[in-house]
């Protein structure tokens, strides 16, 4: 806690465990999410902290994070493969608990889907936002498979088409 990375380092550097749970289950990268010490939940990743791991109630940072609106936390542990649709205890997924109104998050949390959702509906400051050379081209799983830009033009919104070309 108290985003102490030097501190952190130091005990990681003499043999502290990024596994050590406390009763509740909980490891030292959940501590890290829920309190939005980014730079100590970077250094425990990079130590090996399961970015996936349960505690007693079946959180995982993501759903610390999640919850506690923690956006650049959230990112960093999709980065490093956190699954955003593992459920906890009462069988809610991280973007379950995402309050109302932080649509960064949710949209983080939502990928491809939430892109190509601002495709359709013409918001290209959420595009630009979303976009990267990685999901230009995802495909909706449903329907006609389409990607960004074929929901941007067939939607007519000229804008978000220029901008994905």
């Amino acid at each position: 806690g108290y985003n102490r990375v030097s501190v952190v380092e130091y005990l990681l550097q003499h043999g502290a465990d990024v596994h050590a749970k406390d009763k509740g289950g909980l490891v030292p990268l959940h501590n890290a999410c829920s309190y939005g010490h980014y730079e100590v939940a970077e250094l425990l990743v990079k130590h090996g902290a399961v970015v996936n791991v349960a505690d007693l109630w079946k959180f995982t940072p993501l759903h610390e994070a999640a919850a506690k609106g923690k956006y650049e936390i959230c990112k960093l542990l999709l980065q490093h493969g956190a699954d955003p649709t593992k459920k906890n205890r009462d069988g809610n997924t991280p973007l379950d608990l995402v309050k109302d109104g932080d649509t960064d998050i949710q949209d983080l949390l939502r990928g491809d889907a939430a892109l190509l959702d601002a495709a359709k509906k013409g918001c290209l400051a959420r595009v630009k936002k979303l976009c990267s050379p990685e999901n230009v081209n995802c495909r909706d799983t449903q329907g006609r498979h389409s990607t960004p830009l074929h929901l941007a033009a067939g939607y007519n919104n000229l804008e978000v088409a220029e901008y994905l070309l």
